[in-house]
């Protein structure tokens, strides 16, 4: 039998590589793999880690990410010490928050977390990933409270503010620290009270409220957090060139 002839027994398909199987999945975070392998996500969040204010040693904390799709905060919190870390999505785009009128009338069959299986499988990760809307957490679901919270750029998405970080206020440990950045509507920081802008019909990616700075102050503080600071400012910048305006509060309980 010559060599170069493949028989059924001698035949093994060769294993996809970790490059192939990243170029299967449609990225939200750009997340370095290792071994040279990238992923092109729709947003680099490495150039605006600082902005965030991390602490920069995490060691046995325990640490939750809120709305973490790839799981960019989870690994970043793991990576600074943290020893028990969460990551909070939904399985599926059907339970996002839609306006009535805006509603899909179908939904990729593709479950969210895929992204975040493989990166946690390259990276050796010990983070998981719980399926839960932000809106039915609770630290009975969670396991306890948390010492540290990070919610970016989701609760611009959802319908209910103030409901949502009700619920993250009652994740965070007495003394503990929720990072939130969000976006949020320049135009109105003139104004001498808290507003937001209704957006819900734009045809854009679905906001249904865009609260000015001092809006997002206030529902902290309204939500059950005593001490709320604005930390920093910046543009998040696509992939794609576009940029949206952040404000980053840290908020304690």
């Amino acid at each position: 039998m010559r060599s170069g002839i493949l028989t059924a027994d001698r035949y093994r398909a060769a294993p996809m590589s970790l490059a192939d199987r990243v170029a299967e999945i449609d990225w939200y975070h750009t997340l370095d793999l290792g071994d040279g392998v990238r992923t092109r996500g729709m947003f680099d969040i490495g150039p605006f880690v600082g902005e965030y204010r991390l602490p920069d040693d995490m060691s046995a904390m325990r640490a939750l990410d809120i709305g973490m799709w790839d799981g960019f905060w989870a690994f970043e919190m793991e990576r600074r010490g943290a020893t028990d870390v969460i990551g909070l999505d939904i399985d599926s785009e059907s339970e996002l928050d839609f306006p009535p009128r805006r509603r899909p009338q179908s939904f990729p069959g593709i479950p969210r977390g895929t992204g975040f299986a493989l990166a946690r499988e390259a990276l050796g990760s010990a983070a998981q990933r719980v399926a839960c809307n932000v809106y039915d957490a609770t630290p009975e679901k969670l396991g306890g409270q948390f010492d540290l919270v990070v919610c970016g750029s989701v609760l611009i998405h959802m319908r209910d503010h103030l409901l949502a970080l009700e619920r993250i206020a009652g994740l965070v440990k007495p003394g503990g620290l929720f990072i939130s950045a969000e976006e949020y509507e320049p135009r109105l920081d003139l104004l001498p009270f808290p507003t937001s802008r209704y957006l819900a019909d734009r045809d854009k990616a679905v906001v249904f409220w865009l609260p000015a700075r001092r809006t997002w102050r206030r529902m902290l503080w309204t939500a059950g957090f005593e001490d709320v600071r604005e930390v920093g400012r910046f543009k998040l910048r696509a992939t794609a060139g576009w940029t949206v305006p952040h404000v980053v509060h840290h908020a304690r309980r």
